[in-house]
């Protein structure tokens, strides 16, 4: 379990075991662990290297005395510690492990708990404005370890494998290739963080090795903790850091700026009003029969049913009583008086809504709304899936969809553009790309960011013009509404 203040989880002896197994065949001669707890990683290097100077650095006085079974415990902040200058090592300089798992928390959440064991703010992700002047108020404690670690050695040949956040040691990755640290390899192994620690985040084992060789700012990625050979590799590529630096070397030309403007999905925060059953005429899901103007209901999907294609049969409806955020909701009382009703009768759970965008705004506004929203054909995509699904989607009886906020989309007027659309991307050129760009244990691992990135008209362009004809043309049939949508993808730049 973890301790509060400090936001600890102790390593199994078992895990640390598994982990260490992972590591290079070297005779470590120093052998640091930070933050050491109870020092389960100096105990099991020990098994191995038992000739090895073993330290441990640890703030927790009971820990500290446990540890020190295994090895020198320097009682004391890793925050305040130069790790190069107080150790005071009594070996011989040789090769190096820092081995670990520093505390999974951000400092706010150190902050809420009270605790006073948090590293002074320093802007070390070069933030602008009031972040640059402040250091961001929530940065992960680990990322800042890490940091220190790898700046303080980054003379030294040193092996730094600890357990952190997925996220972490990607933002480490990215961190360096920024700053020039100067990484010679690099590997990350998953470790299952709800079997060895109950925590409800996706977590690994990372390992950096810094010297002198040529610097490499990709990791290879194991498929499990104890997998023989990599799978993937992640890595910076000009600048940005990508998922899979193989397909990104096979699909990087297509990386680009989209010629179509995505758009996310509406945001309401009512479900419970906004949304609305099917079921011989809209009913609330309490199944109350709902009397509002049909002009301002709509045929809803979710971004379950678009990654699961149930597209055919409208489910559900949602109540969208503006074209555009910024219009003025209470017209609705003389152009709409039913729908007006409806909203007042439920004004207690719309005027409640918690998130601070609603304020100061019309009542009963939602957000995502535009012209865009009422184009009779989109290309719809869920953010959530971990395997990429566009749909393409028309009017349903005359009246176009809506997306929850949870799914993106590209509006069309046209079918046979958006029959295009589709084509180029389920095509192998934009699959590579994403594979590429996404990272698919992310909660949300497709954004707008990443689709804006897929420039569709560099596929139109490299992609064979016949294939992508019949590929369109399963979705729609007229050829030559499709030739000049091909044309027009071509020429966009």
């Amino acid at each position: 379990m973890p301790n509060n203040e400090f936001g600890d989880f102790q390593t199994p002896i078992e895990l640390a075991r598994a982990l260490v197994d992972t590591l290079p065949r070297r005779q470590w001669t120093r052998v640091l662990e930070p933050t050491c707890g109870v020092g389960n990683f100096l105990s099991v290097v020990g098994e191995s290297h038992p000739d090895a100077e073993r330290v441990g650095i640890e703030v927790q006085p009971e820990y500290a005395a446990a540890a020190s079974t295994f090895g020198r415990i320097v009682t004391a902040s890793i925050f305040d510690f130069d790790l190069v200058r107080d150790i005071a090592w009594t070996s011989d300089p040789g090769p190096t492990l820092v081995v670990g798992n520093p505390p999974w928390v951000t400092n706010s959440q150190l902050s809420v708990l009270g605790s006073s064991n948090r590293p002074t703010r320093v802007n070390t992700g070069n933030a602008r404005g009031i972040d640059a002047i402040t250091g961001s108020s929530n940065f992960d404690i680990a990322e800042f370890i890490w940091i220190k670690l790898l700046t303080e050695f980054a003379d030294r040949p040193v092996t730094v494998a600890m357990i952190c956040k997925t996220q972490v040691a990607r933002n480490i990755l990215l961190h360096c290739a920024r700053h020039g640290l100067p990484i010679t390899g690099s590997s990350l192994r998953p470790i299952d963080a709800k079997k060895w620690f109950d925590a409800g985040v996706d977590a690994c084992w990372f390992v950096v090795e810094l010297g002198t060789g040529a610097t490499d700012h990709t990791a290879q990625v194991y498929p499990s903790m104890d997998a023989l050979h990599p799978g993937t590799r992640i890595g910076v590529v000009d600048g940005q850091l990508v998922a899979d630096v193989d397909a990104y070397e096979r699909s990087n030309q297509f990386d680009g700026i989209s010629p179509l403007m995505w758009r996310q999905g509406i945001k309401h925060d009512a479900s419970a009003v906004m949304e609305l059953a099917e079921n011989d005429g809209p009913r609330t899901k309490l199944g109350a029969s709902v009397d509002v103007e049909k002009d301002f209901l709509f045929p809803l999907f979710k971004c379950t049913d678009v990654y699961r294609d149930k597209l055919r049969v409208v489910s559900r409806w949602m109540i969208v009583p503006q074209s555009h955020t910024g219009d003025d909701t209470a017209q609705l009382a003389d152009s709409a008086p039913k729908l007006w009703k409806y909203l007042t009768d439920n004004a207690t759970a719309l005027d409640g809504r918690k998130s601070s965008i609603y304020r100061s705004r019309a009542r009963f506004c939602i957000f995502g709304v535009g012209p865009y929203t009422f184009a009779p054909y989109k290309i719809a995509i869920s953010g959530f899936h971990k395997v990429p699904q566009f749909r393409m989607v028309g009017p349903y009886d005359g009246r176009p969809a809506v997306f929850d906020d949870a799914t993106y989309l590209l509006p069309f007027e046209d079918p046979a553009a958006c029959a295009v659309a589709q084509a180029l991307l389920t095509g192998q050129e934009a699959t590579d790309l994403i594979a590429a760009l996404a990272f698919w244990d992310s909660k949300r691992p497709v954004t707008k960011k990443l689709l804006q990135r897929i420039d569709l008209s560099a596929i139109a362009r490299a992609t064979d013009r016949r294939a992508l004809r019949d590929r369109a043309r399963a979705v729609h049939q007229d050829s030559s509404s499709i030739d000049q949508a091909i044309d027009n993808f071509t020429i966009r730049s």
